[in-house]
């Protein structure tokens, strides 16, 4: 069936190979996005592009086919050979965010879908560890929690980043604690930030130990992650629709999945004055949650004299070694951090310029 075609393996794509990709892309109504490591491509043997995929992290993209070879099963073909370069990877557990027309030959392939937003688009997964255990592991933390009493016995959740964690972002787990009786911060868990995780979880957790009621998790791949939300670690409006697009299904994932384990009746975020993709993710969770049962509360976001506090700022003076500067920034938490040996060679990496968003 495929005699006719050449398969070609582009590992780490660069801009030739973008330009070569993009007719076919913007042809199904997609663009090229991201730092893929491999695209599969499927030519004519004049060398025309008629299919292409790409492989990024655990997460298959850009799955394209020309209109005129839709029946020639060159979908499956290059699903089938991204699939190939993941297992060389040891990759098992993978992602695939498509349009709903294009889901049935994934789930030929063996990929589930865990989250749609019709007519736009929809999210399957294959393999372990799944959606579903990842539900048991919210439930077992929201069955730990007990039957709260008190403000409402309403349960809250705020989804940060805390790049790193910000006496901004320490005023906005207080205001919703007072909201609510009980309040699960989630945690950003991809690692595309100037601090990793484990690090902005331990400050967030740190930060926050004073309070009672406050409970601090990660998002695993399921809130806000390359699979859910790819865009939003681009940072920049190229394509305005497909954050929006994007952001609504981060949304519905988020109501099936922490909203319903969690028991959250109430989701908190600040207001967004310097982050365009953010203020466009704070519309979408206002659009999605509400008819799902879920308040969403904007909260006005914390000022000292400098003016609005952003985790940017305390990167800009911890750069710079202004340490007065950061202690209006952040609590004593993070600055000790900032200021110990242990966060030197992070420290070292940023002023390389290797430090992203």
């Amino acid at each position: 069936m495929f005699a006719a075609f050449e398969t070609r393996i582009l590992e780490h794509p660069g801009a030739r190979e973008k330009a070569f990709l993009a007719p076919l892309l913007e042809g199904a109504g997609l663009f090229f996005e991201g730092d893929p490591e491999v695209s599969v491509v499927l030519t004519t043997p004049g060398g025309e592009p008629v299919a292409t995929g790409s492989l990024e992290g655990n997460v298959l993209r850009m799955v394209a086919v020309d209109s005129r070879y839709q029946d020639e099963g060159l979908a499956a073909a290059v699903i089938s050979r991204l699939l190939e370069e993941a297992r060389t990877r040891r990759r098992h557990h993978l992602f695939v965010f498509t349009k709903p027309d294009a889901a049935p030959r994934f789930v030929e392939l063996g990929f589930l879908p865990i989250a749609r937003f019709d007519p736009h688009v929809v999210l399957l997964e294959m393999g372990e560890p799944g959606v579903e255990r990842f539900r048991r592991h919210l439930r077992e933390i929201g069955g730990e929690q007990g039957q709260e009493a008190g403000e409402h016995g309403l349960r809250g959740t705020i989804v940060m980043n805390a790049n790193p964690f910000t006496l901004g972002h320490l005023y906005l787990v207080q205001q919703a604690r007072a909201r609510c009786s009980r309040l699960f911060v989630v945690v950003v868990e991809t690692d595309r930030s100037s601090f990793p995780f484990a690090v902005r979880r331990r400050l967030v957790q740190e930060g926050v130990a004073g309070l009672s009621g406050v409970t601090v998790l990660g998002g695993g791949e399921y809130s806000i992650s390359p699979a859910t939300f790819p865009t939003y670690f681009l940072k920049h409006l190229d394509n305005t629709e497909q954050i929006r697009v994007q952001a609504r299904l981060d949304s519905v994932l988020f109501a099936d999945l922490f909203g319903r384990e969690l028991g959250i009746s109430r989701r908190f975020v600040g207001t967004e004055p310097l982050c365009p993709v953010t203020a466009l993710y704070n519309e979408a969770l206002l659009e999605i949650l509400p008819p799902r049962g879920i308040e969403v509360i904007v909260m006005p976001r914390h000022a000292c004299a400098e003016g609005v506090i952003s985790a940017s700022s305390v990167r800009r003076s911890w750069m710079a070694e202004d340490w007065e500067a950061l202690k209006k920034f952040v609590p004593p938490s993070t600055e000790r951090f900032l200021r110990d040996p242990e966060a030197r060679p992070l420290w070292e990496r940023l002023r390389r310029g290797a430090g992203r968003h």
